[in-house]
């Protein structure tokens, strides 16, 4: 089966890039607990598909490599900043976020599986089937032949499912990465069910002073999400496996379905 890239809806931005703060209670809470108080936040991370890994080294060289929150406090306006990999949680504005990889690691037994029920009053089995399925065929801009090929569906039954659909493909040069996963949708009167599982990540890379050398590595959610970090060390495409997963299925597939499930019905007997 071709995979295709998944664009349920528009794509949410990771965070607000170049924001501008101007009150001095924004704060920071890092990965050991401590607390940046009195501040001005003033910078925080932008798209992550922007976001590249050195394909020749493992490990994260945040210099280099990683988001970072940049910050101003009461006595300095010199700007000031921090690794996003050492931040818990901060508020920007009077708005908390949780860092994608301080996120908790959803596991149904032992397994990473992403499950959301969405309420819907007033939507039959029906209506919500045609809504689901219109928004992954405009997402995915499928063509007739493509929708045989990509989904599988059994109306009667109320689910629709897609294997390995591939997300955040990136190109540097010749080594390419992704992630890519299984999803169900299932409905039925008045409610409907997203689960995501077989989660996985697809990275080369190579061989320092050696260019024609490329390893493909395919890891699983259940390992890249607790071997990402060993104390100080870093794993770099561990890392941006973690914030692709957190921000690809919650930040955005979940929250479309959301929405789309829960958008207003049209009445057509005007």
């Amino acid at each position: 089966m071709k995979k295709y890239c998944f664009c349920f809806g528009f794509i949410l931005a990771f965070m607000i890039g170049g924001q501008t703060a101007f009150a001095q209670n924004d704060y920071i809470v890092t990965i050991e607990n401590d607390t940046i108080k009195n501040i001005t936040i003033t910078g925080v991370p932008g798209s992550l598909e922007k976001y590249g890994v050195n394909v020749y080294n493992e490990n994260l060289m945040p210099k280099y490599e990683d988001y970072r929150l940049i910050y101003t406090t009461a006595k300095s306006k010199k700007p000031q900043e921090i690794p996003y990999n050492e931040v818990k949680s901060y508020s920007a504005n009077g708005i908390f976020y949780k860092s994608l990889h301080a996120r908790k690691v959803p596991l149904v037994d032992g397994m990473v599986v992403f499950d959301t029920i969405v309420e819907a009053p007033g939507k039959t089995k029906e209506e919500l089937y045609s809504a689901i399925r219109n928004a992954i065929i405009i997402g995915l801009s499928l063509t007739a032949d493509q929708i045989q090929k990509t989904l599988v569906e059994d109306k009667e039954g109320g689910t629709i499912m897609i294997k390995k659909l591939i997300d955040f493909p990136v190109s540097q040069g010749m080594f390419n990465s992704f992630i890519y996963y299984d999803v169900a949708f299932r409905v039925k009167d008045n409610k409907a069910r997203l689960t995501v599982g077989n989660i996985a990540y697809h990275y080369e890379k190579g061989a320092i002073f050696n260019d024609a050398t490329r390893n493909a590595f395919d890891v699983k959610a259940e390992v890249f999400t607790k071997n990402w970090r060993s104390g100080n060390t870093i794993k770099s495409h561990y890392y941006k496996a973690v914030l692709l997963t957190f921000f690809s299925i919650e930040e955005k597939l979940i929250a479309n379905f959301v929405k789309v499930c829960k958008k207003p019905k049209v009445d057509d007997n005007w």
